[in-house]
This record gives C-alpha cells, sequence and structure tokens, in this order.
C-alpha cells in the first residue's frame, strides 16, 4: 500500500493551514494576551523595582485554571530577563514537580552552574549544605534571583510553611542583591494556609486573573488564529461557538485552545476544507470522553457483575466488604440477570484484575477466628461506576432485592473487629500468596 505519512509531504497545498498549527498548542507563549493587559502592567509594575536596584515585593497570583496566570508571567519575566540581561535570575518551579523545599534548592543551585561538573548530587547533602551553596553562588554572581512557583500551594500541602519560608530567607542571605517571589496559584485560600510567621514575612502585592467570558475567549481565538489558519477557512459563528463552550469550563482559554485545535485537526483528517460547527461538537465530544465509563463499558460480563456485587455489598454494610460477601452477592446478581455464577476462585481472578484496572482496592486483613481474607473496596467514584453498569440493557430488570450481608462478619466488626483491621488495612500480600490461600481453602 502507498505510504500514507508520505501524502503530506508531497507538497500538496493543505486548504485550511497557512501557518504552524502547534502555535494553538499549550506550550506556545504568544506576544500579546487579549484582556490581559492590565494584570501585565501591573506586573511590570511591580517588577520595575528590580532595574533600580530595589528589591521587589514578593507577589501572590491567583486565578481559575486557564485564566493566563502562567503565560502571563513568562511573558512579562522574559521582557524583564531580556531588559537585564546577566544582573537578573529567572527560575520556574512547577511545584507538582519539585514539591519539596530540597528539591527546589537544588534545582536552584544546579541552574546557576557554568557546567554539568558543578552540579551537586540530587541526594546525599544536607539542606544546610544545599542552601549555602545557593546562597555562595548567587553572591558571587552578583545578580538579583526571582523565583517563580507555579502551584505553589502544592508546594505547601508537601513541605508546610517552612518551605516558603526558606525560600524568603534568600533574600536576607543575599548581601549585594536580592530575590522575591512570585507565587502562583488557583486556591483562593491559600494565604491563610500558611502560619502567621511566614504570612508576616512574606508581605505580598496581589494580582487577580478573573475568568475569560465567552466574548473574552472569542477574542482570544480570532488572535491566536491570525497566520496559523487561511481567512475563509472558518468562520466567525464557529469561533463564537468554540468561546461558548470555553467559557463553560469556567472561562478556560486553555480548554478553548484545544477545542479548536482539535476541531482543526478534524477537518484536516476528513479532508474539508472549512472547519465548521460540526468540527467544533466532534471535537467536543473526543475531548470529553469518559475514560471511567469506556472502561467499565469494556469489561467482560462477570466482571460487571464482581464489580457491582463490591458496589452493593459495601453500600449496604456501610463498611469495607470481604470476599465471602462479595461473591455471595455475585451469584445472586448474575443468577437475577439471568446467567450461572463461575467458581470462586474464578472470581477471585477478576477481583484482582478490578484492583489492578484501579475500579476497586485489595488488601488482607485478618479476622481473627476466622481466619484472614482479603479486604475489599470501591473506588471513591463507585457511585458513578454503578450508574453506568445499570445503565446496559442487560440490567434494566435487575432489581437487587436478594443483595445480602454476612451476619458473621457484621457482628466481628460491630464487636471490634473494625479498630484491629484499621492497623492492619495497610498491610497487603502477594498476590501469588492470596491465590495460595484461596486454594487451600477450595
Amino acid at each position: 500500500m502507498p505510504n500514507p505519512f508520505l501524502q503530506d509531504l508531497d507538497g500538496r497545498q493543505n486548504p485550511i493551514l497557512e501557518g504552524d498549527l502547534s502555535l494553538l498548542g499549550r506550550n506556545y507563549v504568544p506576544d500579546s494576551f487579549p484582556h490581559r493587559e492590565g494584570q501585565i502592567d501591573h506586573l511590570v509594575s511591580l517588577l520595575k523595582s528590580v532595574t533600580r536596584n530595589i528589591n521587589p515585593s514578593n507577589i501572590l497570583i491567583y486565578g481559575r485554571t486557564g485564566s493566563g496566570k502562567t503565560s502571563c508571567v513568562i511573558h512579562v519575566t522574559s521582557m524583564l530577563a531580556e531588559a537585564m540581561p546577566g544582573r537578573v535570575i529567572i527560575k520556574h518551579i512547577n511545584c507538582q514537580v519539585y514539591d519539596s523545599i530540597y528539591s527546589i534548592l537544588v534545582s536552584l543551585v544546579n541552574s546557576l552552574s557554568d557546567n554539568e561538573s558543578q552540579n551537586i548530587p540530587v541526594s546525599g547533602w544536607t539542606i544546610d549544605r544545599i542552601y549555602s551553596e545557593l546562597i555562595g553562588r548567587l553572591s558571587a554572581k552578583q545578580s538579583f534571583l526571582l523565583i517563580v512557583l507555579d502551584e505553589i500551594d502544592k508546594l505547601i500541602q508537601k513541605g508546610g510553611s517552612d518551605s516558603v519560608y526558606v525560600l524568603l530567607k534568600i533574600a536576607d542571605d543575599l548581601k549585594e542583591k536580592g530575590s522575591s517571589i512570585i507565587g502562583i496559584t488557583n486556591y483562593i485560600g491559600f494565604l491563610d494556609s500558611l502560619d502567621s510567621r511566614v504570612q508576616s514575612r512574606l508581605s505580598q502585592e496581589t494580582v487577580m486573573f478573573p475568568p475569560y467570558n465567552a466574548n473574552e475567549l472569542k477574542d482570544i481565538l480570532e488572535f491566536r488564529i491570525k497566520g496559523i489558519l487561511k481567512p475563509d477557512a472558518i468562520n466567525e459563528g464557529t469561533i463564537a461557538l468554540c468561546a461558548a463552550i470555553g467559557a463553560q469550563e469556567h472561562g478556560d482559554a486553555r480548554k478553548a485552545l484545544d477545542l479548536l485545535k482539535l476541531a482543526v485537526e478534524i477537518a484536516i483528517r476528513n479532508g474539508r476544507s472549512k472547519v465548521g460547527e460540526e468540527e467544533i461538537i466532534q471535537a467536543k465530544e473526543t475531548l470529553e470522553v469518559n475514560v471511567l465509563k469506556e472502561t467499565i463499558r469494556g469489561l467482560p460480563l462477570h466482571s460487571k457483575f464482581v464489580l457491582l456485587s463490591a458496589i452493593l455489598s459495601e453500600e449496604l454494610t456501610k463498611r469495607p466488604s470481604f470476599t465471602g460477601e462479595i461473591y455471595s452477592n455475585y451469584c445472586r446478581i448474575a443468577s437475577e440477570v439471568g446467567y450461572s455464577p463461575l467458581t470462586p476462585r474464578r472470581v477471585g481472578d477478576i477481583i484482582s484484575d478490578l484492583d489492578e484496572y484501579g475500579l476497586i482496592t485489595t488488601k488482607i486483613a485478618s479476622m481473627g477466628r476466622h481466619g484472614r481474607t482479603r479486604y475489599i473496596e470501591a473506588n471513591e467514584k463507585r457511585e458513578e461506576m454503578k450508574n453506568y453498569i445499570l445503565e446496559e440493557e442487560i440490567f434494566s430488570g435487575f432489581r437487587g432485592k436478594n443483595i445480602g450481608k454476612q451476619t458473621r462478619f457484621e457482628e466481628d466488626w460491630l464487636g471490634g473487629e473494625k479498630d484491629r483491621l484499621q492497623n492492619v488495612m495497610e498491610t497487603t500480600m502477594d498476590p501469588d500468596s492470596i491465590q495460595e490461600r484461596e486454594d487451600k481453602r477450595e
């Protein structure tokens, strides 16, 4: 067959594109930001102190996902670096990746290395030694340090206020120059999560990024497609629809751009000369594919019976379920919808499979005189999973009237086994050992 990958390389002109479609992607930072001029001017005014050799205030930036926070900060700090080459060091840190003060300090120190041989190891040094190395290198470079902490709330969640305290202390220990922090977060209660000593030392100024409305998103989309799509490849109504959908997602410009980019790709795949509302709707459906729903729909029938049994057993007893309970209710479910139950061993295999999918969690618990059994709990989306299973035609007449609980386990649970189980619930057993135990029982 002809190589399909050569079809777009044979010199034929694309009827939709006149530029690089990747410029609509999330990693591209444009040189202009419609409807964010006020926030950019505010950031510039706060950071202009650096050009006068004055330490600027620390800055906290709030706004929903997709409101332009990170892109605008990158844009402004890039202009600052361009204006003061060698006199300012800007370090962008994503706190979802670098979520400890140790990893952040190592990253800061290594960013100041002239070559790889000067890099410090990622483990093995004490924090105070890494901190001293950082201060020494910054003092030698005679440069101002600006630390941008994206998703700063993630750092607090793991390391507490002390992580921010250490970074704030850098400004005090740099004798010649200084340092400041720009914290970016969508958590409006971030400041309250800090202890009082850090709040006092932070002494921040705040910049708010409100969500975009539909008209603003429309302007953004029209601005971003210039030079990428041909003028007649998309009409105003199609852009307006894309913007309206983005506005429903709390004014998320990323979602609107992702939607438009995918709609263009769909049109190209289908050999269309224009991007219409049909492509926008198809792109929306593609982006909203429910992975959980599709996973459950793709399960074998008896796996659905077992998963439903785990969910209903837990609903009935208001506590985690055990292998025997789930198997008993699985048999009732299978019989009610007209199927013969599988053997306990086969159901045990299915339980292990569901655990691998992340639909349930299984651990080993001691039940005292009753031996050891698997402790089984459906994941937090149990109600959604139940609804997806019951939506299928085979369950149209299912009522679950015969679902029950094992009294022996219930008595032990209420009689004090619950507290003992909580102490061992973190103990896991190798799946092979589980199977060996169940084989002996059979």
